[in-house]
């Protein structure tokens, strides 16, 4: 799971902890690619762990790595069968023809960008009628965030983590839905990296949650959840 993210796009050099960041394989991710994909595409590819690793696992597969970092690129062009260097916050699409890619991975990216629906619309007419996104996106909802907030007035940025200094957007699992909505997307399968499970002695947020409307279950879920991995499809898919 990636816990230290740096910026996407911006083109500036990688600190020391971000080069461990940029050689994740991710196998939570690789996993939910289909086992029938041909091409897919890796969105933030850093030096292309995720791609070398599931080319690894799957003789044959081409993926093509999209990454904002030159020196990352520079890597990851020896091990993927394409890389393109460019911001993701920009780009108006990609040189391949609609419905190119059975999937595309998208991890820890979203939360970088200032338009995340912008990167998408533009990305989505690449993505076969039947393809997948899948995704991994942090929740803002994690009680670590939550408890600093309602009882220090705390919103520390970090080096890494839900709050780390680079992200842009912050997510909750009700937001998720919100944009692939807009998008003619929906979620087939939702996963969670419990990587910090809510304590038995903050349990009160629940129950304070509860009186004030909400669900004591889905409630205590999703303040345990750190990580949401999706695999999405267009609606009716």
């Amino acid at each position: 799971m990636s816990t230290t993210e740096p910026a996407v796009g911006s083109g500036v050099r990688r600190t020391d902890h971000e080069d461990a960041y940029f050689e994740h394989a991710r196998p939570e991710l690789r996993v939910r690619v289909p086992a029938t994909a041909a091409r897919v595409l890796d969105v933030g590819c850093g030096a292309g762990g995720l791609g070398v690793a599931l080319k690894a696992e799957r003789p044959g597969l081409h993926v093509v790595g999209l990454e904002g970092f030159p020196d990352a690129a520079a890597e990851a062009r020896g091990r993927l069968d394409e890389v393109l260097e460019l911001d993701l916050d920009a780009t108006p699409g990609l040189p391949h023809p609609e419905g190119w890619f059975d999937a595309m991975i998208f991890g820890d990216v979203l939360e970088h960008l200032r338009d995340p629906e912008r990167l998408l619309r533009a990305l989505l007419p690449h993505l076969a009628s039947d393809g997948v996104l899948v995704c991994s996106i942090p929740n803002v909802k994690h009680w670590t965030v939550v408890h600093p907030l309602l009882v220090q007035d705390r919103w520390t940025y970090e080096d890494a983590g839900l709050l780390d200094r680079t992200h842009v957007h912050f997510f909750t699992l009700e937001e998720v839905g919100v944009l692939l909505d807009d998008l003619g997307l929906q979620a087939v399968d939702i996963g969670v990296n419990d990587l910090a499970p809510l304590p038995d002695a903050l349990r009160p947020l629940v129950d304070a949650a509860v009186l004030l409307g909400a669900e004591r279950e889905e409630t205590a879920a999703r303040l345990g959840a750190y990580q949401y991995l999706l695999t999405v499809r267009r609606v009716g898919a």
